[in-house]
């Protein structure tokens, strides 16, 4: 330790490599040394060590002074790779230029270079954000020189440097560790369109990668990346994505359609569409339809509304959507009119809520159809309106749900039964009741038990849990382009659920009940509707009383009595020579298909087999595919050559998943894998003529499918002030500054104070 503290020339460490023996092997050493030695990489140490450090690399990763270089951007890409090896990063500074404007000299520094920038702002009152600074004088350099042939080679090389290096767990946030690659750059996207924000990409992605230090980018990098496709999509926003829908209709789906409206000032207000899959299902299941309006969905506040109805699978199915900038009856009529026109037809009937402006368009655009509410929405207002302890607590709702529910009450037993249970309970006055009551042949079964109604207004609004399905693709932040990417990414995961239920169909359930008839309706209905009817067969089978039975005119008549729905007695007459069947319980009217009064009828006539006019198409295997009109081409891409190149890509992913996967953690093959992996790298990297640098937003409209068109010609919509857009609730720790505002900054980009940055200033630079 004595020669240390007497070495004046320089740090001699061979009297301390024991005390650091035991220490992470370091990158550096001092320069005063001719041999180096290991020495601790802490900032801690510096002071104590000496204040030059040398970084410790491979000498063919080293600069030397007469190497050659072709031009300068390969020159940098080799300091680059140097300093991101040693634990630094490299930047460009300053060159010289002739006469002829040619580069005759060229300087490369550490980013650490320089001294910090003194705050020159004069204004006192501003609050300033506590910032710090990497500068620290370091001397590190490369000096390039032209050598008169074009080319360029090192005229000086300043080794050292004033700072320690990144090393082992800090390595990954330097700038040079951190680049975010095409794979990145599609993660997030992809991520984003499942509505999974960049934190949480980020968090998945270090997930599958195993560590922080592998993933290549930070959190930062991932947001960046999601603020920079808003960025590109700007100003541009509705021109990009009516660009889309032309390009999609003249390229890839001939069967898409769509309609938009702009205002005065050409900004876009209303915009409607319906690809070719939406349409050939409404061709087949469209005879009820439901729609309501959902919120949040966009960054312009713009109401979003699905329209959807019942598949053959007993799901919801998609026909098609629209975005309205306000709720209102010109808005809701401008959508009815596009439906209409791009449909070609009315539809039978349509359930909604009780928001007025729909029911004034509804009747307007469709005067002949018929409009249901939904009971779902109205059931639910019972606790708001009524008190939430009184219908908990007391037999009100239970004792009103058996009129109010009930298929098979007349429109007589409902009042009566209405009027008993208002007037026990002391609410025959209540004003809401009433108006629900005035609007009972809208929403109570009884009133249309003999309605095709496919069971849409009795079971959980199909289109609230619809809303709630894509909500879970969009958020309120979201671009219209961002937005019709997650629309798109919904409906895709829609379809291949309905692609996953027709497969279920080749599989043949197995009868309960050993009747021919079952075995017939298996052969013919989707596995859900035959699990429907088989409960009406079974049924049939149980404990329905025969009270009376006749024959007339070739026409069976039968008197039923069903306990499972509170004895009511049920009139079924068959033809016998027609097969044609009626029962009084309208089943089949209301939903399509036989009761179980029905099949106990054909039981009891020996018809082992669903007579034909009672099998409704819409629930029939691959029902669209068999009865639509509608010819669907085959769906092209946009563009083949993005295309082409994203499959290959996926191919690669899916070969390398498959080594991984067939070395069975040999140690030996997984080996090999790297080794090839290497040898396959390198060969790209040697042979690519790309830089490892390119401009942000060149590769961003190939990666969302979304191109930035020349000239502006429809503007954005402006902001929407609906239900889900009210004035934001003041938080806690806003309402702890008493009021006060947020202080503005400066923004380096504009020079102007303001509540932005210079990372999302949206001014000239």
């Amino acid at each position: 330790m004595q020669s240390f503290m007497e070495n004046e020339e320089g740090i001699h460490l061979s009297d301390m490599s024991e005390i650091y023996l035991n220490l992470t092997p370091p990158l550096l050493y001092n320069s005063a040394e001719t041999s180096p030695n290991p020495t601790p990489t802490s900032d801690n140490l510096t002071h104590d060590l000496g204040d030059d450090w040398i970084p410790e690399c491979d000498i063919e990763k080293k600069p030397i002074v007469g190497q050659l270089f072709p031009d300068i951007d390969t020159a940098f890409n080799f300091y680059y790779h140097y300093g991101s090896t040693c634990g630094f990063v490299s930047h460009r500074s300053t060159e010289r230029k002739n006469k002829q404007n040619k580069i005759t000299r060229k300087y490369f520094v550490c980013s650490r270079a320089g001294l910090p920038e003194d705050d020159k702002s004069e204004d006192q009152s501003i609050k300033k954000r506590k910032t710090t600074s990497a500068k620290c004088d370091c001397p590190a350099k490369l000096i390039l020189a032209s050598n008169g042939n074009g080319g360029f080679y090192v005229k000086e090389f300043t080794e050292y440097h004033n700072h320690s290096f990144a090393g082992k767990g800090t390595m990954q946030f330097l700038r040079c560790s951190r680049s975010l690659t095409e794979f990145h750059k599609r993660f997030i996207i992809d991520a984003a369109k499942l509505n999974i924000g960049a934190t949480r990409a980020h968090a998945i992605f270090k997930s599958m990668i195993g560590s922080y230090e592998n993933v290549g980018a930070t959190v930062v990098d991932f947001k960046n990346f999601s603020r920079d496709i808003k960025e590109y999509i700007g100003k541009h926003d509705a021109d990009i994505l009516i660009q889309k829908f032309k390009d999609i209709q003249a390229s890839s789906d001939n069967n898409f359609r769509f309609e938009y409206k702009t205002d005065e000032n050409n900004h876009l207000t209303q915009l409607f569409w319906a690809d070719g899959v939406g349409r050939r299902n409404f061709e087949v299941f469209g005879d009820v339809i439901s729609f309501d309006a959902t919120y949040r969905t966009n960054k312009y506040g713009m109401v979003f509304i699905p329209f959807i109805g019942i598949d053959n699978h007993w799901k919801s199915v998609t026909f098609a959507a629209a975005l309205l900038e306000k709720e209102d009856a010109d808005n809701y009529k401008w959508a009815c009119e596009s439906f209409k026109k791009i449909f070609g037809s009315s539809v039978k009937c349509i359930v909604t809520d009780q928001d007025p402006a729909m029911k004034i368009a509804i009747e307007e655009c469709f005067p002949g159809v018929k409009h249901r509410l939904c009971m779902w929405h109205i059931m639910k207002k019972f606790p708001s309106k009524l008190g939430t302890l009184f219908c908990a607590e007391s037999p009100f709702m239970d004792k009103l749900n058996n009129f109010v529910w009930s298929d098979h009450s007349s429109t007589n037993e409902f009042e009566a039964g209405w009027n008993d249970v208002v007037s026990e309970f002391g609410l025959s006055d209540n004003t809401w009741l009433k108006e629900m009551y005035s609007l009972r042949s809208y929403w109570v079964p009884a009133f249309f038990n003999d309605e095709p109604m496919v069971g849409l207004i009795r079971t959980t609004s199909r289109s609230e849990s619809s809303n709630f399905y894509f909500n879970h693709f969009v958020q309120k932040g979201d671009t219209l382009s961002e937005f019709y990417l997650c629309f798109h990414s919904a409906i895709e995961k829609q379809r291949n659920n309905k692609g996953l239920l027709n497969h279920k169909d080749d599989l043949m359930p197995i009868p309960k009940n050993k009747k021919k008839i079952e075995k017939d309706a298996a052969e013919i209905y989707t596995k859900t509707m035959f699990y429907k009817i088989q409960e009406q067969i079974t049924a049939s089978c149980g404990d329905i009383v025969m009270e009376d039975m006749s024959v007339v005119d070739g026409v069976k008549s039968l008197k039923l009595k069903d306990p499972f729905l509170k004895n009511k007695i049920f009139e079924v007459n068959f033809n016998l020579s027609t097969h044609d069947i009626d029962c009084s319980c309208n089943l089949y009217t209301r939903v399509g298909y036989l009761c179980s009064h029905s099949f106990l009828c054909l039981s009891l006539s020996g018809i082992p087999f669903i007579p034909r006019q009672y099998v409704n198409n819409r629930w029939l295997k691959r029902a669209e595919e068999r009865f639509s009109t509608l010819v669907l081409s085959d769906v092209a891409e946009l563009n083949p050559e993005e295309d082409a190149k994203r499959k290959k890509t996926r191919d690669c992913w899916f070969e390398f998943q498959g080594c991984i996967s067939d070395a069975s953690g040999d140690i030996e093959h997984i080996d090999f894998i790297h080794k090839s992996l290497n040898v396959v790298r390198k060969h790209i990297k040697n042979s690519s003529n790309l830089g490892d640098s390119a401009p942000k937003h060149n590769s961003i409209g190939d990666f969302i499918g979304l191109q930035v068109v020349d000239e502006v010609t429809i503007l954005p919509p402006n902001q929407s002030n609906n239900k889900g857009c009210r004035k934001r609730i003041i938080g806690a720790a806003e309402k702890s500054l008493g009021g006060k505002k947020r202080h503005k900054r400066k923004c380096r980009k504009c020079n102007e104070f303001a509540f932005h940055d210079s990372r999302n200033c949206t001014g000239d630079s």
